[in-house]
């Protein structure tokens, strides 16, 4: 199962991955960095969110949860996190 650790590395990961096409220089990522200023647009918000759904297997984005609500990269892993302890079956 994973850990809140590992979907944080995972979704800071994929961050990085994106902001390397800007070539917007290396500067270390923080949980609680804005992500629009971070340098993503809504293009590049969903291209992140397409491949953390693959990578996770879970859209926390079906239900209660807002894209609209997603501000830092903290609230991504929050929404994340609960989404994969969400699915995994109880018993």
């Amino acid at each position: 199962m994973l850990v809140k650790s590992d979907i944080q590395n995972l979704i800071m990961r994929e961050i990085e991955g994106l902001l390397l096409d800007l070539d917007s220089g290396s500067t270390p990522l923080s949980p609680d960095d804005a992500l629009f200023e971070l340098g993503l647009n809504s293009l590049m918000l969903a291209q992140l969110l397409i491949q953390l759904e693959t990578e996770l297997d879970v859209d926390p984005f079906e239900e209660e949860v807002s894209i609209t609500d997603m501000r830092t990269v903290r609230d991504l892993v929050d929404a994340y996190e609960r989404a994969v302890r969400a699915s995994i079956p109880v018993g």
